[in-house]
């Protein structure tokens, strides 16, 4: 397919935007310009990878790689010569992003505000970088736009221009926020001061986004909006019903400032379009999404951040080249590059982690391919590392970043904060790792990070217990449970550890062991997600179906779209004979999470119990590909194939009984 199925792209990152909040504000009405967009266009989840921390995700994003092959690995890293700590930095990234991949084809785009794209990359085209949308944080003052914040330099003058300043932000702009505002005293709440804050971020990306489309030639356009991610870690706990520990007052106060915030992005949105034009194919996406209900973790969002972001983000394409009506099913925010590339005509790069969407693609054809666009010569603005872009590691700085939710309150020498840079980032990649199923490199910096002197020894036997899940990915269960019962000796109230050996005592056959230590847990962890999963796991292999389908239930009472509650669900329907409904179930599961191997093992089943022989033959297929220490799978499989054979050759049928899927 080297058709070009869309005149221009504008790509909308909303960070932290979830259906979930979503869906009744469209229902309401408040959302007019999206529900425009998905009358139109395609529509569905879009599922995060891990770990989830929004420069490594939305650098996915750019490149359609997991970030091992991408080079971002948090929010800040060393300086190359040790001397201190910057924020992370384009020279970083060891890949070309979608920007660079078009400008080498002729092809020009504006890029406004992308986290990580500081100092500004030479591209055909704009760029305004992140560092534009935090002057006075990381500018040095209110009235200064740094070096390289911009590219072509004759783009300064209108940033200095477009940019709005918070002291700007009148009590007016804040009331469809606070409408109470209106009628009380806030001026001296710090409240009101953030959100005047994160309303002039977003107010500057959209102003520059704006001017940049209407005065440039564009092939392409990305803006990036941390707004409504940021109000979520920000003043979640007082959306409506506020989290236990919030004043009445408060709540009272804040608790339309989600609501508003979802409202003023619809606005924008509107004026996006307006002037995009018909002609543009419109792509709105998310990294993740964000709790909003009994899944909240307190009242401080900033404590343990991560615990706020929901698994599945949201993604809506509309426009020339998208077939209307359709949902998306599976996507990930790994497939948002070979997408675009494929509407514009261009191959996708067979190193890239992620698939063009297809099944919304219109007219329908396979993609062209290229073996790496990395390989492809030609100018494309990338560049290359620099030991002198950006560096900053005073103690105001590392503080700016620290308030700004980047990164840990600085403390210690300067070396400290440095090494502590170093065990994260190592950290970060040895969890990406794990998550795109490279066992063997995230086994090596484990090994690397459990032998390191300088972390406490609660973090060193963190890093042996992440050893020992790797050692049980690999099958070497005897290895792990040595390993996991060393550690439980050190630490035995440790919940972490008595969760793994749980997963292992289940991996291995053992559920009545696993549940029992899975009912020694006691805290929050005894009542989290991950552990009634577990637990509902466990009832299934011993056959208690009904409590295990219970329990799998609550779960999904909790979050709505969690894939291993489906998964689960389909297997108790495989179990008690209901092929169509376990088919179902697991087509589900695989929607939400393409990389779940369990669901693909029990579709195969499903649809061998449905006659669909070569169906259920893709479906195993994938199961082996996500995970292939499943021997009782691949001795099946092989069953099946000889069993088709034997039928095309008119032998009577040598098939065995498939054994059902293990968790």
């Amino acid at each position: 397919m080297s058709e070009r199925l869309a005149n221009r792209v504008l790509l909308i990152g909303w960070d932290a935007a979830d259906w979930t909040l979503l869906r009744p504000m469209l229902q309401a009405g408040e959302m007019p310009a999206l529900a425009g967009l998905i009358e139109r266009g395609a529509s569905g989840n879009l599922a995060t990878i891990h770990p989830v921390l929004s420069p490594m995700l939305w650098t996915s994003i750019a490149t359609g790689k997991r970030p091992y092959k991408h080079g971002i690995h948090g929010f800040v890293e060393p300086a190359p010569d040790g001397s201190g700590v910057r924020p992370i930095t384009s020279t970083s990234r060891t890949t070309k992003a979608i920007w660079n991949i078009l400008s080498q084809s002729s092809l020009e785009s504006n890029v406004v505000g992308w986290l990580a794209s500081h100092p500004a990359e030479p591209i055909r085209g704009t760029v305004a970088t992140d560092y534009f949308l935090h002057p006075e944080s990381l500018c040095g003052g209110p009235d200064r736009i740094p070096a390289d914040a911009c590219w072509p330099e004759r783009l300064r003058p209108v940033l200095e221009n477009l940019r709005v300043n918070p002291r700007d932000i009148d009590a007016e702009a804040l009331l469809p926020f606070v409408p109470l505002a209106a009628k009380q005293d806030v001026s001296g709440d710090a409240r009101i001061g953030q959100l005047a804050s994160l309303l002039a971020r977003a107010a500057s990306a959209h102003a520059v986004a704006c001017a940049t489309m209407s005065q440039e030639s564009w092939d392409f356009t990305a803006v990036y909006y941390d707004m409504i991610d940021q109000i979520g870690h920000h003043f979640m706990q007082y959306h409506p019903p506020a989290m236990p520990g919030v004043s009445a007052a408060d709540a009272a106060m804040f608790g339309d400032v989600v609501r508003g915030c979802y409202r003023f992005h619809d606005m924008m949105l509107q004026a996006m379009l307006e002037l995009a034009g018909d002609d543009a194919t419109v792509i709105i996406v998310s990294d993740h999404g964000f709790h909003s209900g009994d899944m909240r973790t307190g009242t401080d969002g900033f404590q343990n951040p991560t615990a706020w972001h929901r698994e599945q983000g949201m993604v809506c394409a509309s426009g020339p080249g998208i077939r209307p009506g359709e949902t998306l099913r599976g996507a990930s925010l790994l497939d948002v590059t070979p997408t675009i590339l494929t509407l514009l005509g261009l191959p996708v790069g067979k190193d890239m982690d992620g698939r063009p969407w297809l099944e919304a693609l219109e007219p329908a054809g396979e993609p062209d391919y290229v073996d790496s666009w990395d390989d492809v010569p030609g100018e494309s603005g990338i560049r290359p590392p620099s030991p002198d872009a950006v560096l900053d590691s005073s103690p105001e700085m590392l503080q700016v970043l620290a308030d700004l939710g980047y990164l840990d309150a600085p403390s210690g020498e300067i070396k400290d904060q440095v090494n502590e840079t170093r065990v994260q980032l190592k950290t970060n990649l040895a969890l990406a790792m794990m998550d795109g199923g490279e066992v063997d490199g995230a086994m090596a910096l484990w090994a690397e990070l459990a032998e390191d002197q300088s972390q406490s020894a609660a973090m060193r036997r963190s890093a042996r217990a992440e050893l020992a899940d790797c050692l049980g990915r690999q099958g070497r269960h005897e290895q792990c449970q040595s390993l996991l019962m060393q550690l439980r000796d050190e630490a035995p109230d440790d919940p972490v550890l008595l969760f793994k050996l749980a997963q292992l005592k289940l991996r291995v056959g053992e559920p009545d062991a696993a549940i029992a230590l899975i009912n020694a847990l006691t805290g929050p962890v005894a009542e989290s997600v991950p552990t009634l999963v577990l637990k509902a796991q466990c009832l299934m292999t011993l056959r208690s179906l009904d409590a295990a389908a219970e329990l799998f239930d609550q779960v999904l009472k909790l979050d709505a779209d969690n894939a291993m509650a489906y998964a689960g669900l389909s297997r108790v329907a495989l179990l008690n004979d209901d092929a169509r409904g376990a088919a179902d179930l697991a087509l589900r599961a695989i929607e939400l999470d393409t990389q779940l191997p369990a669901a693909h093992h029990t579709l195969g089943h499903a649809l061998l119990g449905l006659g669909r022989r070569a169906e259920a033959r893709l479906a195993w297929q994938a199961s082996l590909r996500i995970d292939p220490e499943q021997p009782e799978l691949r001795r099946s499989l092989a069953r099946l194939g000889a069993s088709d054979a034997a039928e095309h050759n008119g032998r009577q049928d040598i098939t065995g009984k498939a054994s059902a899927p293990s968790c």
